[in-house]
């Protein structure tokens, strides 16, 4: 693996590298199109407030390629079953932990961030362990609707709230809700997916590091408790704020569980027709699950699988997932390329069950990542037998462990080397032990519930207030 500072240099230029092209792009562009300087810049200022705006919404789909209206800003409420209604009860009953899903229930969406709160919403009611909740006009409710569901919630001593939605970007609806939690003696709870808009700020939209960053400082660093979805980001977080001198509160416990990676049961719909075909060729195919973005670095594999098309091997790369921020010149490539539609294929709209018939199939997975706070494909692949070829990161370590591939960060020649190995010598599908939602959910009950914290803030060497001041 690359040393912390050589792998920060490397990433940082690589990202820079991207953002170049896509500046590149824009003038090819405005060229083409003729646009004025002037309305090219206030058309790219525009552009990126809309794609900040609503990827922390969010609302991603407005610009992601799949046709949806938008939803509601009003919570539509799933109702409870009587067996639900009566754990709910339970749940309310002694020792209370609410878990907000806030931005989820408002705006919608499947993928990312939001099937982990769906998915950890739905264990937390069943177990019980606790109340999913929703902020609505100022006041905290349910997410779930019965009749003998409490309409609102007035926070006690010894109350939790676990912020496990992704609710930067809407500091203002949850300051006064926060604060009334600290007034009544609760304890806060923030789950932290990654710190990449932190660490790696041109990997992101800059309005996005700059909500990130504010949600950070007047949430993160005052909870009570940090939980972080793989060890890796823990250690990204201790590092970050003890490097910048961040004050966090006193007596403030670290700690990471493990995502799961269940395939959605209710996705009925066939396996596409473009899905049916190409796994059923006898070419072999590689695969990459993930959003166009630069910290995916898809160019690097895209020049690998170009030095193996130029060389003769005969084998196809498969893409799944859609356009994403600062993603028009790598689109572009894609589209224009001499083997798209035969060797290079992207599905951009694939359902679950398109994807589960991708993993079934594939040669093996390719992940070439340079910045990532878990890896949900890297799980997704080992539960169904895929072979993994991932880039060397630390999180990829961590999760995979000794049956990933590892290839040098950003090394587009080496992957092509892993990849052409892997052709010449196929492994078997050993399917990894499941590690399911419902694992997922029970070990965030440990952290929370009995103190399952590996890390304490004074031992890991933070510093803390004597007496924070209060947000304001």
């Amino acid at each position: 693996m690359e040393t912390p500072s050589a792998y920060e240099t490397k990433v940082t230029h690589y990202l820079a590298a991207q953002a170049q092209r896509e500046n590149v792009e824009m003038r090819r562009r405005q060229i083409e199109d003729s646009v004025d300087p002037i309305t090219t810049f206030a058309y790219l200022r525009l552009r990126e407030l809309y794609w900040t705006v609503t990827r922390m919404l969010g609302l991603s789909f407005l610009h992601d390629g799949e046709r949806r209206r938008r939803r509601s800003s009003i919570v539509r409420r799933p109702p409870l079953s009587n067996d639900a209604a009566l754990e709910l009860s339970l749940s309310l009953a002694s020792r209370r932990i609410f878990i907000d899903v806030t931005p989820t229930a408002r705006f919608g969406g499947n993928t990312g961030i939001q099937r982990v709160v769906r998915e950890i919403a739905k264990r937390a009611i069943a177990s019980p362990f606790a109340l999913p909740v929703v902020i609505q006009d100022g006041v905290v409710i349910p997410y779930y609707d019965h009749p003998t569901a409490p309409r609102s919630i007035e926070f006690t001593a010894g109350d939790t709230l676990v912020l496990l939605d992704a609710c930067w970007g809407l500091t203002a609806d949850y300051l006064p809700i926060v604060q009334k939690l600290e007034a009544a003696g609760g304890r806060l709870v923030t789950v932290v997916y990654d710190i990449i808009p932190l660490m790696h700020p041109l990997s992101v939209p800059p309005k996005m590091a700059e909500t990130f960053s504010e949600w950070f400082e007047t949430f993160v660093l005052a909870s009570d408790a940090v939980a972080c979805i793989s060890k890796s980001v823990a250690k990204d977080f201790v590092e970050f704020t003890s490097r910048n001198s961040l004050v966090v509160k006193p007596g403030l416990r670290i700690g990471w569980w493990r995502l799961g990676a269940d395939f959605a049961n209710e996705d009925m719909r066939p396996v596409s027709h473009t899905v049916e075909a190409f796994t059923a060729s006898e070419t072999p195919y590689f695969l990459s699950v993930g959003s166009l973005e630069p910290r995916k670095a898809y160019p690097v594999a895209l020049d690998a699988f170009d030095r193996l098309w130029n060389s003769g091997v005969d084998l196809r790369y498969v893409i799944v997932g859609r356009a994403g921020w600062q993603s028009d010149a790598l689109a572009r490539r894609i589209r224009r390329h001499p083997e798209y539609g035969r060797r290079l294929l992207w599905l951009d709209k694939a359902s679950d069950a398109d994807l589960r018939r991708c993993y079934e199939r594939a040669a093996a997975l390719v992940f070439p990542s340079a910045i990532e706070g878990f890896g949900l494909p890297l799980v997704e692949a080992g539960g169904e037998g895929l072979p993994v070829i991932a880039s060397d990161l630390p999180v990829f370590r961590e999760i995979g462990g000794g049956q990933v591939d590892y290839f040098k960060l950003l090394d587009s020649d080496d992957l092509a080397e892993k990849i052409e190995r892997r052709l010449r010598t196929p492994a078997s599908k050993t399917r990894t032990p499941a590690y399911s939602w419902e694992d997922s959910a029970r070990a965030l009950v440990d952290l929370i519930m009995n103190d399952g914290y590996q890390m304490r803030a004074d031992a890991a060497g933070l510093s803390v207030s004597s007496a924070r001041e209060g947000r304001s």
